[in-house]
């Protein structure tokens, strides 16, 4: 029998702070799942992969390298549904199965290599077509389930949230009036908004890379949006890398949606620091 690993400490700390009222449940059941399902696939543990708030464990099978990961988020199931969606537009690691248990939800995908993310690789030789290639091909494409949350609601609330503690790095909660405009230009977004599909976390460490010159998207938040959102939170982390004034007209034409809207959701989202 293969025996799990220990959920890391610090996946289980943020756990605690953002799903206090599941997180023991799901931390005393995790690990037998996991040993289930490594029954299940014959498989044999390789290593516990960096996530935030899930428990990710790449493992070996007969038929390849997989990735187990378990999400106590109530939302898992759209999780999960987006994955399945992007990984069939081949931007995303291919969804074997899905399981939905009392205490989260897990995924069973094919492990992507080498598997090196964004924010570890050298800035120096990223091509910025490959990197933007996954969004241009979500464009236009419909949710893959109806009911989820949207992306535009989980930013208001993000936006009214005087006391908001899960910031992007380095930064600290945006003013009133920053705040106030953001909310305004959301609302104008969301006049005539349909929802569609989004990753909704595009940060670096969601980017991985399959082998030389690709890139696939991996733990999307589960809800429903569109990609232009995603092009402008990537576009705030590529600002850094590449410093030009013609940055987000050649971004936005790599990923097929505009400037302009890309602008807007930028502002949006340095201002809910995502």
């Amino acid at each position: 029998m293969t025996a799990a690993p220990v959920v890391p400490a610090a996946v289980l700390a943020n756990v605690r702070q953002r799903r206090p009222e599941v997180a023991d449940a799901w931390a005393q059941q995790v690990e037998t799942e996991f040993v289930a399902l490594c029954e299940q696939y014959r498989a044999t543990s390789h290593t516990v992969l960096p996530s935030r708030y899930g428990y990710v464990v790449a493992i070996d099978t007969p038929d390849g390298p997989l990735v187990l990961r378990s999400s106590p988020d109530p939302h898992g199931p759209d999780q999960a549904a987006v994955a399945t969606a992007l990984a069939n537009l081949g931007i995303s690691p291919t969804v074997r199965q899905t399981l939905v248990t009392d205490h989260g939800t897990w995924t069973v995908l094919d492990r992507v290599l080498p598997g090196t993310s964004l924010i570890q690789s050298d800035p120096a030789a990223i091509r910025l077509d490959a990197l933007f290639a996954p969004f241009a091909a979500m464009r236009h494409q419909p949710a893959p389930r109806a009911g989820m949350p949207s992306i535009l609601d989980w930013l208001g609330d993000r936006l009214k949230d005087d006391n908001l503690t899960d910031l992007r790095p380095g930064t600290t909660i945006a003013p009133a009036g920053e705040r106030e405009t953001a909310l305004n230009l959301l609302a104008d977004l969301a006049d005539g908004h349909t929802p569609g599909l989004c990753h909704g976390d595009a940060s670096m460490g969601n980017l991985i890379a399959s082998g030389t010159e690709r890139w696939m998207l991996i733990d999307p938040r589960g809800m429903t949006g569109e990609s232009a959102y995603d092009v402008a939170v990537l576009a705030i982390r590529a600002a850094r890398l590449h410093n030009s004034v013609d940055l987000i007209p050649h971004i936005a034409k790599l990923a097929d949606v505009t400037a302009e809207r890309v602008r807007i959701w930028m502002t949006i989202a340095n201002a809910a620091r995502v």
